[in-house]
């Protein structure tokens, strides 16, 4: 689409500006809008995740409630420790060394996140190898494998 179908905006910061005429954050995606209160609902990707999982299952036939999916739905409650601890440790030593490594501005900083970072991959390998499974917490995808 060249502009959104709602407002007409070409760009993203135009929703930031109409939720807050005087924002100065950054502009980020995903991001959930409410069309009647006209503001952003939420732009933090995790909690997305988590809320489309389970806000919306009383709207669904029983049968396709995430609580009634295999294993659990994506965010089972046997699990629920588990996947945080990795959700967390993924988000810090991965998701943000991606980043840290490929804006480093320097030979230094670069060096400084990519070991980790690769470190890191390793671990999430050995972890899968250990397990025998294709998923993080067993034969079912959860929130984690998403993340």
């Amino acid at each position: 689409m060249e502009k959104d179908p709602l407002y007409g905006f070409t760009k993203l910061s135009a929703l930031y500006f109409k939720a807050k005429p005087d924002y100065e954050g950054r502009y980020t995606v995903p991001l959930i809008w409410d069309k009647k209160t006209e503001t952003i609902v939420n732009n933090e990707s995790s909690e997305i995740i988590r809320m489309l999982f389970t806000a919306f299952d009383e709207f669904l036939p029983e049968s396709e409630r995430e609580v009634n999916k295999p294993g659990g739905g994506y965010y089972p409650e046997n699990l629920r420790k588990e996947i945080d601890e990795m959700n967390e440790w993924v988000y810090d030593k991965i998701n943000n060394g991606v980043y840290k490594t490929g804006f480093a501005s320097t030979q230094e900083a670069y060096l400084s996140n990519v070991v980790p970072l690769f470190e890191s991959l390793d671990r999430v390998e050995k972890h899968l190898s250990d397990r025998g499974t294709k998923y993080l917490f067993g034969d079912h995808i959860t929130e984690a494998d998403i993340r």
